[in-house]
């Protein structure tokens, strides 16, 4: 049995190594490398000239996302025309290694040559300030003399674009209402918080809700049991006067399931101590979920104030 194992292993060891066979060398450093570099300086800067004296006269690129089966990819003049585009459309464009990413250029055994980088992609519309930002991976194939390129193949995200390209639409997304059944949820929030009933205040509120407090500094938010204890402190040091809608609560029921309350207050507050009063302005917005609880708050106000 030893014997069959241990020659059952030399025949795996064997196979592997007969597996392996050299076509080529990966270069970090390459003429290649530094012809794709100024490639992509003329490219970000809408240097037309110095793009057109880095491609051949049969330059073909092909974003490699596309699907379409009649896809050819576009030549010389479609490559300049989007740098025009670039150039025209958009401001702040960068398009940088990733990360620790850096180009790679692989020198085949028949003289070929590929250039791979990995890149991220950022510029603004300049017309309307939207950012798009995608992760580019780019292959840069060379003719025969390694000094131009012939081929450009890239990947870009393509949902990236597809909202920039929603940008530039008029879309809804949903309907505003000033009055609507979890506009009065809210406001039973807040007259039960009046009436310094704390878990009548949070009945509405899912049991993992989520409270981000524009106060917070040492997390992200707080648990409902955390912010239950923080009302019950606030309580034992003020008596609520008063809490008064400033203006009228926004429900905004978005597209698909779920929506947001955005509501505006004034708390006028009494300290129990001395019997000073101070108003307290907050903003709400309460997320509710499929369910119609509140999943989800997010209050604003000078916490300051309050001490």
């Amino acid at each position: 049995m030893k014997h069959t194992l241990l020659l059952l292993l030399v025949f795996v060891v064997t196979g592997l190594t007969a597996q392996k066979n050299l076509n080529g060398k990966i270069y970090d450093k390459h003429p290649t490398i530094e012809i794709v570099n100024k490639f992509t300086e003329a490219y970000v800067s809408g240097d037309v000239a110095t793009i057109e004296s880095l491609v051949t006269d049969d330059f073909i690129m092909y974003n490699t996302m596309n699907n379409n089966p009649n896809y050819k990819g576009g030549d010389v003049s479609n490559l300049i025309g989007q740098t025009n585009f670039i150039k025209n459309n958009m401001v702040g464009v960068t398009l940088k290694d990733r990360g620790a990413a850096y180009s790679d250029a692989l020198e085949f055994k028949n003289g070929a040559i590929y250039v791979y980088t990995y890149q991220m992609f950022t510029a603004y519309d300049k017309s309307n300030g939207f950012k798009i930002k995608t992760p580019r991976n780019s292959t840069f194939i060379f003719d025969k003399t390694n000094k131009k390129i012939r081929r450009l193949l890239w990947a870009d995200n393509t949902s990236a674009w597809d909202k920039w390209r929603l940008s530039n639409q008029t879309i809804k997304n949903g309907t505003i209402y000033k009055d609507h059944p979890l506009i009065a949820k809210v406001r039973m929030v807040y007259y039960n918080l009046v009436n310094e009933n704390v878990e009548e205040t949070f009945k509405d509120f899912s049991p993992n809700a989520r409270i981000y407090d524009s106060n917070l500094t040492d997390k992200k938010y707080i648990s409902l049991e955390e912010q239950k204890e923080n009302v019950t402190n606030v309580l034992k040091t003020f008596e609520m006067i008063s809490i008064d809608e400033i203006g009228y609560p926004d429900y905004l029921d978005y597209e698909g399931n779920g929506g947001v309350a955005l509501s505006w207050w004034e708390f006028t507050l009494k300290n129990r101590k001395t019997g000073d009063i101070k108003k307290l302005s907050v903003h709400s917005q309460m997320w509710f979920n499929e369910k119609g609880m509140i999943g989800r708050e997010d209050v604003y106000y000078n916490a300051n104030l309050l001490q």
